[in-house]
Parts: C-alpha cells; structure tokens; sequence
C-alpha cells in the first residue's frame, strides 16, 4: 500500500506521516523538493537528524551543487517501491511534481501523465484560510528562533550564487539583506508573504493534477485527524 500524505505547507503532515508510519510499519520517503538537499535544514522545516531513522528515504541526501529533477526523484522513488514489495510505502510533501512523476505514467515526452501505475491513495491536509496563513506566520517566527539567520548566513557565504539556495523561500528571501539593501523585519515578513502564495499555488496544483482525498484538520485535537485518516484509508 502507497499512502500519499500532501497538502500546503504547514498543515501537519510530518506529524501524520509519523503517526501512520508506526501503526502501518511503513516507510517514509519525502516528496519535498528542497528537503531532499543536505545544506537545506531549518528554513525547509526538514525533520532533524535524530527523526531520520533508516526507514526514512530521499531526506537529506543530495548536495545544492548537484543536479536533482524530478525525472531523478522518479527513478528514485521507483527503485525503493521495486526494492520494498511487502512494505507499506508513505510519500510526504508538499512538491506536486515530484508525487506525479513517482507515482503516474509521467515519461516527460507525452501528454499521457494522468494514468495512476500504483495502488496508491492521495490524502491532501487542509484548514481553512485565515488558520493557515497564521500556521505559516507563526512556523516563520519558530524559524528564526532555531537560528535560521545564522543558517542562512552560513549558506550564502559558501554558496552565495547557488541556483538551489537563490530559488528557495526561507533563504532567497535573505539575498538583499547580506548585501544591506533591505532589514530583517523586511526579510521576515517576506518569507512569510512568499510561503503563503505558495501554499495557493500548491492548492490550484493539487485540485488540478490529482484525486485528493481532503482532510480537514482539527489542530485543537490531532488525534482526530488522525483517525479520519486511519478511516479514510481502511474503508477505500
């Protein structure tokens, strides 16, 4: 069984990943685009290394000088489904692209990208407008009290050109604040305004591209959210 666990940014999807991967003994392989890369931590929300077992896949693992695409995400994520036969099989992440190329008969030279070639359900994490928006506000602020600057600093000194880290909401946003153009209230507000439009995008991506079962979720108590999910995928 392939669970696909997806949704805007800062819905809780980590956390059910986690959740599901216990009780279904299953493996957990991202399907965020910048997650994967090593340099990436605090502004990507990554999980830290002590979350990272072996049963965690595509985490962490390419560097922001090599060239990573969606055609390799493919292959990769192919190779552990061939690899992994009687194991339940959890793909998390926001990276749209990434979850149709692994999962549909997505070659890149033809328009015939819509036939599912796995046993696969789509569960889609949503709240409602205004409660998103604060989540991610509020997920910026934690990211600058877990050193982001310091992390973005780092970077941008090793790799200041770097098409990876000048394409990323969480450290692109700090670009005119190294060359003292703009202040660090500005940069802030920036990465906040940017991670919501692109939580819109990946909504429009979302009801465009696939059957997503959405899953409203109860942050007062995510314990039922969790059984909604339990449900929703038992009785499919």
């Amino acid at each position: 069984m392939i669970i696909v666990i997806t949704g805007p940014t800062a819905t809780g999807k980590t956390l059910l990943s986690e959740t599901l991967a216990k009780k279904y003994n299953a493996l957990i392989v991202n399907a965020d685009s910048r997650q994967i890369y090593k340099e990436l931590n605090i502004g990507t929300a990554k999980p830290n290394s002590k979350e990272l077992d072996e049963n965690h896949y595509l985490f962490d693992c390419i560097s922001i000088n090599d060239e990573y695409n969606a055609f390799n995400y493919q292959e990769d994520v192919r190779k552990i489904i061939k690899k992994n036969p009687d194991k339940n099989i959890i793909l998390v992440g926001g990276t749209g692209l990434y979850i149709k190329s692994a999962l549909y008969d997505y070659d890149f030279k033809s328009d015939n990208k819509n036939k599912l070639l796995y046993d696969a359900i789509f569960i889609g994490l949503t709240t409602d407008r205004e409660n998103l928006y604060k989540r991610i506000n509020e997920r910026v602020d934690i990211m600058f009290k877990q050193g982001l600057l310091d992390e973005a600093k780092e970077l941008f000194n090793k790799y200041k050109d770097n098409k990876i880290l000048n394409n990323t909401i969480g450290y692109q946003e700090f670009k005119d604040y190294f060359d003292n153009k703009v202040g660090l209230d500005e940069v802030k507000e920036k990465i906040k305004t940017n991670s919501r439009h692109y939580a819109k995008r990946q909504y429009t991506w979302f009801n465009n591209q696939m059957d997503i079962n959405w899953i409203e979720v109860n942050y007062d108590s995510f314990d039922e959210t969790i059984d909604e999910t339990i449900k929703l995928i038992e009785t499919r």
